[in-house]
């Protein structure tokens, strides 16, 4: 499974795993499972307690539901 680069204008829906890896942000490397959104032109994925600024790639969750369940 790979990363996927996030496009603005095509936000994925569903909860995903998220990660920055824009170098010099804060948060660089951190990964949250969450919501993907847009504020203050920033893409941020929020959880029910957290939240991560700067995202950058994602993986889709429920794509391993699909790998299990074969």
């Amino acid at each position: 499974m790979e990363w996927i680069k996030i496009d603005k204008k095509n936000l994925p829906e569903g909860k995903i795993l998220a990660a920055n890896f824009a170098i010099y942000t804060y948060g660089y490397k951190e990964k949250l499972l969450g919501y993907l959104h847009i504020e203050d032109d920033k893409i941020i994925c929020e959880s029910e307690h957290e939240q991560l600024e700067s995202c950058t790639h994602y993986i889709p969750i429920n794509t391993f539901d699909k790998l299990i369940h074969k």
